[in-house]
């Protein structure tokens, strides 16, 4: 073999720098070899080209959260308060672990700005059923609210590919569908409007409801009893949804994206529990000796609570035509 040619087959020095910047100051730890490290710096830099991603990535970078991949099954990733660990499934796809990363640090800002960890089964539940209920869901479907306005925004930068990835999963049919449904109206990426047509889309998957009940309800009131912490628990203290929309749909300037009245999420299916997993915490609650005893603590009832919400119903129905 000739010089010439040997010089042609050396390997040609790569600047792994220009791979490894992140245009996001602070910047996240990244917990993992070069490959996933280059993989992730371009999901970030691919997010802060949205002015909702950035803000959503430089709160929990700011927060220190670490990022990195681990595989899971049966889960894109996933967002730990206690360790400020933000993990990432490798056998993913990169356009859609985009929107699953804006989800995660979405849950990070939540977790920064009070919000409890739904999965934590240490914490007392002072909370009424139909308060526990309506707020972890709310903290999801503001995560994938955020995730899809972010996206939306990306799209309108010319970077349409993980929309399309976010949309084509199963679980954000409903979302996807709500949010491009919206968008025919002027303004309504900047106006709260698509963002929040995406919030109340995610209320229409029944099997992740009833999926998110069974964890965050069931099995926390399940681990509670066995450690005998349930004889602490009260389920007296009672949320509206406007509280709960308050603390949760925020803009990056801290005001409310949510553009309908919060009151619709107080009955119907908004809060209807899955008969099977209502009969378990039914169960569960009657061995708790200091629970209240009240409406908001029988979820076979909520959906017919005593709001009167058809007006309301009524309202949303008519600005999703719009």
């Amino acid at each position: 073999m000739s010089s010439l040619q040997q010089g042609f087959e050396q390997k040609i020095p790569v600047n792994d720098n220009k791979f490894l910047k992140q245009n996001l100051n602070p910047p996240f730890e990244i917990v993992g070899d070069k490959n996933v490290q280059k993989r992730i710096v371009n999901m970030i830099n691919q997010i802060v080209e949205s002015d909702t991603g950035r803000q959503t990535l430089e709160i929990a970078s700011q927060a220190g959260y670490k990022l990195g991949m681990e595989f899971a099954f049966g889960c894109n990733g996933g967002c730990n308060k206690e360790n400020k660990n933000i993990i990432l499934n490798p056998v993913s796809k990169d356009d859609v672990l985009i929107g699953v990363l804006i989800h995660e640090c979405r849950h990070a800002g939540q977790f920064e700005r009070g919000e409890y960890d739904a999965s934590d089964d240490k914490r007392p539940r002072h909370e009424t059923i139909k308060t526990n209920i309506m707020r972890t869901r709310a903290v999801e479907a503001d995560a994938q609210a955020t995730a899809v306005q972010t996206l939306g925004e990306m799209m309108e930068k010319g970077n349409e590919a993980p929309l399309f990835a976010f949309c084509r999963q199963p679980d954000n049919r409903a979302i996807g569908k709500a949010f491009e449904y919206a968008l025919y109206e002027d303004h309504a990426l900047e106006n709260g409007r698509a963002r929040t047509a995406a919030f109340l889309a995610w209320y229409d998957n029944e099997p992740v409801k009833k999926a998110y009940d069974e964890a965050y309800q069931v099995e926390m009131m399940e681990r509670r009893e066995q450690r005998g912490d349930h004889k602490k628990d009260t389920y007296a203290v009672s949320q509206s949804a406007a509280k709960i929309v308050k603390d949760l749909c925020l803009n990056n300037d801290g005001s409310c994206y949510f553009s309908e009245n919060p009151a619709v999420l107080e009955s119907g299916h908004y809060v209807a529990v899955n008969k099977e997993s209502a009969e378990k915490i039914s169960n569960l609650l009657t061995r708790v000796p200091t629970a209240k005893k009240c409406i908001e603590n029988k979820p076979e009832k909520l959906a017919d609570s005593s709001v009167n919400t058809a007006a309301l119903i009524k309202s949303v129905a008519i600005n999703k035509m719009r």
